[in-house]
């Protein structure tokens, strides 16, 4: 099981808080703990000082807050997610207390790859009831416009009102279109006011995992 030294997380944890870069600090804790590439990726993904874990928790809404609202899927992002606790990928309550899977899989989907996922992130979806759903896949990544327009026939076929669509700036695209955003990824929850872990309340709610505390 991928595991980091406490020592290694409180270490990058005073660093990050006294403001040095990301990179260069997981790379000085990463060489002084002799960690591998996982787990430097799980610090870089995972912890967060204090004042920015509670930045993005302040944003988190909760499930029943989707309810007749305009909701923006961050396509890949939640599909990953969700996919990677179907398949037992890492995946780890992080320090802001967002979901996120630290496998680092990324590029190419197969059909395989997607059923499952989008079946239990429709379904869930459809239970919340937003009010319009827009998904927005990355349209570098390989078979995006076939995920997009399956996703387009799942949402008909469910009768939730919404779309799906590619976008060569995605974070741009999810960021415009709704007034809630579904993701975790950091950079976007920094750029928008109310945030919602949908793969991680997928992951609860429909796949019964508890990811592992940072």
């Amino acid at each position: 099981m991928l595991s980091v030294r406490r020592e290694a997380v409180e270490d990058l944890r005073y660093l990050l808080s006294r403001g040095y870069g990301r990179i260069s600090a997981v790379k000085f804790v990463g060489d002084k703990y002799v960690l591998d590439k996982s787990q430097r990726l799980l610090l870089y993904r995972g912890v967060y000082p204090l004042e920015a874990a509670s930045a993005h928790q302040k944003k988190m809404v909760a499930p029943a807050d989707l309810n007749q609202s305009v909701l923006s899927v961050d396509g890949f992002n939640v599909l990953w997610t969700v996919d990677g606790a179907l398949k037992g990928r890492p995946l780890f309550l992080c320090d802001d207390g967002f979901v996120r899977d630290i496998s680092a899989i990324h590029g190419t989907v197969t059909e395989g790859d997607i059923s499952k996922p989008l079946d239990l992130i429709i379904d869930v979806l459809n239970e919340l009831k937003p009010k319009n759903v827009h998904f927005v896949f990355d349209r570098l990544i390989s078979r995006s416009g076939e995920i997009s327009k399956d996703v387009r026939g799942r949402l008909s076929a469910t009768g939730l009102r919404g779309g799906a669509s590619t976008a060569a700036s995605a974070d741009f695209e999810v960021l415009k279109k709704g007034e809630i955003v579904a993701t975790s990824d950091s950079v976007m929850i920094e750029k928008t006011a109310r945030v919602f872990d949908l793969a991680a309340y997928v992951i609860n709610e429909r796949i019964r995992i508890t990811p592992s505390k940072i």
